[in-house]
């Protein structure tokens, strides 16, 4: 992608601080003209994104063949959103307007990858030393778990643009798509901490039991009733009295937030209320980009295909539909990248609603626990044969 040099860094900071002016709104040319120069700023991470993203595909596909990697260019309103919570950030600044993603089949594989890339001079800028975050042995508040690292690559220009790249495995995954699509249907923030507590409470608990799902050995190959077996008795079995008894504290809260938030029926509602247009975008790998556009009043998922070399027609289309959603609220656009078998639905479930697993998953510690639709009782199941209740 070529790029001609439009704006200074003084011009990208004051886009940034217009970004969140909550009067800009009342002024389209301004608006016009800020959306233009974050469209410039966000486009120059192009490059620098795909060598982030070459580097990881090719240690993630090293260590799992299975592996899903994906980019993204972050979406304006997660920008303005994201310099809102923080005050002092500017954009010239922010580290993940680019954005690579690679999910792996367990925490060890994860492990491999994350050794690898730390060895990388690209991602040791802080003195010589790598710039992460772990967030899968000290989960967020809300229970999100995921590695973090933040690299530097060359852009256009002979500098270097910041990219965030985050190392998840597939149980994580199916975690943050459920929240992300609970977020775009209710119009909550749960990933930003933000939004009704029964939702947020819910999450972190549902965080603590995929955390076991996770240590249990190839878990997302097994036959659905030996998966139900396999977390059954990771949870019997656990030897700390303390740790098994937070653990049954999770499942029966999970179970009483289902009945009182109908969340399973409301996550398959979600599921089978959009319409995606485009079939190519859930069968066969999209070598190029694709522009992202759900309106949740008319319940379609519509896309537009670009070329792998097309990056600025995909800029100048997306940046155009990012100035339509900000006035229609019901619009929601993203421009993203994947070439993994399954399509960009596998890399980016959250844009189609698809919490198939997530409900499977729920359904299990539903079962556990001793809850059923047709039992409204709580406790009839682990409970029973953990403590010996009759």
């Amino acid at each position: 992608m070529v790029l001609k040099k439009k704006f200074s860094g003084k011009e990208v900071i004051r886009a940034g601080e217009r970004l969140i002016d909550d009067n800009l709104s009342g002024n389209p040319k301004e608006f016009s003209k800020v959306m233009d120069v974050l469209s410039y700023w966000r486009f120059t991470h192009e490059m620098p994104l795909e060598k982030a993203l070459e580097m990881v595909q090719g240690y993630a596909k090293s260590q799992d063949k299975n592996s899903i990697c994906a980019k993204r260019l972050k979406r304006h309103v997660s920008i303005a959103n994201k310099l809102r919570r923080f005050k002092g950030m500017k954009l010239k600044n922010m580290q993940d307007i680019g954005g690579c993603r690679a999910i792996l089949s367990s925490v060890k594989k994860l492990r491999q990858v994350e050794r690898e890339l730390k060895k990388k001079p690209e991602f040791r800028i802080r003195d010589g030393l790598p710039k992460y975050k772990d967030y899968i042995n000290e989960p967020k508040d809300d229970g999100y778990r995921s590695l973090h690292l933040i690299g530097k690559f060359p852009d256009v220009y002979g500098t270097s643009k910041y990219v965030e790249v985050q190392l998840r495995t597939v149980t994580q995954h199916y975690w943050a798509t459920a929240l992300e699509i609970v977020d775009l249907f209710t119009k909550q923030s749960l990933k930003t901490n933000q939004g009704q507590d029964v939702w947020k409470n819910f999450f972190i608990d549902m965080g603590a039991i995929f955390e076991i799902i996770d240590g249990i050995h190839l878990f997302d190959s097994l036959p659905d009733q030996e998966q139900f077996n396999k977390l059954y008795e990771a949870i019997l079995h656990e030897k700390n009295p303390v740790k098994k008894r937070k653990v049954l504290d999770c499942c029966k809260r999970i179970v009483r937030s289902c009945k009182n938030l109908s969340i399973s029926d409301k996550l398959i509602a979600f599921t089978g209320s959009l319409k995606i247009i485009d079939e190519r975008l859930d069968e066969e790998p999209v070598d190029g980009y694709v522009l992202l556009q759900v309106d949740m009043k008319k319940s379609i998922v519509s896309s537009t295909l670009f070329e792998v070399h097309d990056g600025e027609s995909a800029a100048k289309e997306y940046i155009a539909a990012e100035k339509n959603a900000a006035i229609r609220e019901h619009l929601v656009v993203a421009l993203v990248y994947s070439n993994a078998v399954g399509g960009v639905k596998a890399a980016y479930p959250n844009y189609f609603a698809d919490s198939k697993v997530f409900v499977k998953y729920l359904s299990y510690i539903r079962r556990i626990y001793g809850f059923s639709n047709d039992d409204n009782s709580f406790g009839t199941g682990l409970i029973r044969k953990l403590f010996g209740i009759k």
